[in-house]
């Protein structure tokens, strides 16, 4: 008979009440939208891939069902009715009968061709390092951010499985397992809710759905063949003997969609698809044309990405759909990417004439410039504590396509996308991705991400530095990598380019008429320039009596989540004047009488420094003046398109 276990507190135990739930949250969902879809998609995909056996692809099935498709009220009762105290800080209403009041749904999450939950079902205690058997059943149900996954799997963390219950409104969740090793069943269930009594007791937050425990206290999984098959019934289980983990979320939120999970598949994995290593089906209401179940596959993605809508966060690459054919081409052509020597043996790596042969540059240089497809392997050294250097590569794919559109670049760790990263905005009319297959490069740049895995974030000391050492500058390295091959190999201009600085302006010299030319003595000359059309801009900047404006241009249209980086400083003779600013000439920070003044519609302004705006563009006539500088000095204004979500922690 199965039932739900919690441990009794006692005067040693740590009150706490779990909060891991809100790490896989993003504060960019749209309205009614679940804000964790993003990471349930990534972590389901990636423990299915992590767990794959080998030779076919992995299948991995989310099923949406609406309320209709509950089990009878009995029966919900006698899944959730234990719940009842632990569930108060919800405000959820129960019924008569036990059940919750909720008109919810329940989603399925199911995973075929991989090897299931392993190990021994019965073990409560960490197995002994470099044990031979895995032990996943251990680490997936008994752990609780900790793993014991390696720095060849795609997540580490051990929190992976927590976005099942955090998209559960009563907090749980119920897998059943099926044992590539021994073909055998288990059942079981989980929740983490909070403190409660129940009869009088007070209980620990974390629980088990189980047959009972054993002699120990240990919970054990539910193994006899009839609760197991009402169980596949009553929750829409498609599972038959097949091997791998289906996992149910009863009462699932009404903002999980399907089709934002579909689109996030195809952002988050479009390559291990493509590459034919996975299969994703979506089903439930809410699909495309009204179909009930959509297939994603090598032959399917590219026409599922045309029937979705791409009008969410460019942050989260959500505005446009990822570059299928330009990862098509990649692929079948990667093994004739270019390689660079290794890099950053004694310094940190950089990308320069040093970088490749010279024969080697010239190609690609000419390649790029005709807008072909360019593959380049780049190697670099990775230091670490202990014992020589590993060697990291990254093959980075680019094709110039002209023009001042902006393509969104991708960076893939291991087929999966790290959505937060990207090239600078300033760089448009170029295509690119980012591939980083496993390895020694894959294990550094997975030490440094977070739970959620959406950004290399230099911050996370205390993974990295326990294998790697001098790792932050490559990690930049990595994270810019595409920026910077895009700069190299862009052949120097012998044209004069009257545009150049044309974010770097004088007040008085801007508005002072030219000085007039003086005649040559030795005739005149018939060199003539013409002047090259200006590269167009979504904004321009103008001088003002003791100060300057920032507008939106006619040239282009303001792009979506724009942001702008203003830095200001007087002019100087030599030198950098933004490095030479100080407090004494003006301070930004200071509202003092006297001090610089800001005014602006269609813009919202955050202090970086006291010379350095940020400016978040809300408006498509966006205007902002500044005013209150010395209008005796020459002032010295730069101004650069920023992406604050992509940029890498420094």
């Amino acid at each position: 008979m199965s039932q739900w276990v919690f441990a009794e507190m006692s005067g040693a135990s740590v009150r706490r009440d779990p909060q891991e739930t809100e790490l896989f949250k993003t504060e960019d969902a749209g309205e009614n939208e679940y804000a964790g879809t993003d990471a349930l998609v990534r972590e389901v995909i990636q423990n299915s891939m992590d767990a794959a056996i080998g030779g076919q692809p992995v299948r991995v099935r989310f099923g949406l069902h609406p309320a209709d498709d509950l089990p009878s009220t009995d029966r919900l009762a006698a899944y959730f009715s234990r719940l009842r105290p632990a569930l108060a800080h919800r405000n959820i209403d129960y019924l008569p009968s036990g059940a919750p009041n909720l008109q919810l749904g329940y989603l399925v999450c199911e995973d075929f061709g991989t090897r299931g939950l392993g190990g021994d079902v019965t073990l409560g205690k960490d197995p002994p390092k470099r044990h031979p058997t895995r032990e996943d059943f251990f680490w997936f149900w008994r752990n609780i951010g900790r793993s014991g996954k390696t720095g060849d799997d795609l997540g580490r963390w051990g929190l992976g499985k927590t976005v099942y219950r955090a998209a559960s409104r009563v907090g749980c969740m119920l897998g059943l397992t099926v044992r590539a090793c021994d073909n055998l069943q288990y059942l079981m269930g989980q929740a983490v809710l909070r403190l409660h009594e129940h009869q009088g007791t007070e209980y620990a937050p974390e629980g088990f759905w189980c047959r009972g425990c054993d002699a120990t206290g240990l919970p054990v999984p539910i193994q006899d063949e009839h609760p197991i098959r009402c169980f596949k019934q009553e929750w829409s289980i498609t599972r038959t003997t097949e091997s791998g983990l289906s996992v149910v979320v009863p009462y699932v939120t009404d903002g999980l969609q399907a089709e934002s999970i579909l689109r996030l598949v195809a952002i988050n994995f479009f390559v291990p698809v493509l590459r034919g290593e996975l299969i994703v089906e979506v089903a439930g209401p809410g699909l495309p044309g009204h179909q009930s179940i959509v297939r994603i596959d090598s032959e399917s993605i590219d026409r599922v990405c045309r029937s979705l809508s791409w009008d969410g966060k460019v942050s989260q690459k959500q505005s446009c759909p990822p570059p299928i054919e330009l990862a098509k081409k990649s692929l079948a052509t990667a093994a004739a990417a270019s390689t660079t020597r290794l890099l950053g043996q004694t310094s940190m790596p950089v990308i320069d004439e040093e970088a490749f042969d010279e024969a080697v540059t010239q190609d690609l240089r000419q390649r790029y410039a005709d807008g072909q497809l360019i593959g380049v392997r780049v190697r670099a050294a990775l230091p670490r504590q202990k014992g020589p250097d590993d060697e990291g590569e990254a093959l980075v794919f680019l094709r110039r396509r002209g023009g001042v559109e902006r393509h969104e670049s991708y960076f893939i760790r291991e087929g999966m996308t790290i959505t937060r990263l990207n090239s600078k905005r300033s760089l448009r009319g170029v295509e690119a991705w980012v591939s980083v297959e496993p390895g020694p490069l894959a294990s550094l740049l997975g030490d440094t991400e977070g739970p959620s895995h959406i950004s290399w974030d230099t911050s996370n000391d205390e993974r990295a530095n326990q294998t790697w050492k001098k790792w932050k500058g490559r990690v930049r390295f990595f994270s810019r990598i595409v920026d910077s091959l895009a700069e190299f190999l862009s052949p120097p201009s012998d044209e004069a380019d009257f545009e150049l600085l044309s974010d770097f302006f004088s007040v008085d010299k801007t508005l002072a008429p030219k000085p007039r030319q003086r005649q040559s003595d030795v005739g005149s000359s018939n060199r003539t320039f013409v002047r090259p059309d200006p590269t167009p801009r979504w904004y321009r900047s103008s001088a003002k009596e003791g100060g300057f404006r920032v507008t939106a241009s006619r040239d282009l249209p303001v792009p979506k989540d724009a942001w702008l980086r203003i830095a200001v400083a007087y002019d100087m003779a030599g030198g950098d004047p933004l490095r030479h600013w100080a407090k004494f000439d003006f301070d930004f920070s200071k509202k003092e009488k006297g001090q610089i003044k800001f005014k602006g519609s269609g813009v919202v302004a955050s202090l970086k420094n006291g010379n350095v705006v940020d400016l978040k563009i809300t408006e498509p006539e966006f205007d902002l003046s500044v005013f209150g500088f010395d209008v005796h000095r020459d002032l010295f204004v730069r101004i650069e398109e920023i992406d604050p979500d992509s940029e890498v922690s420094k």
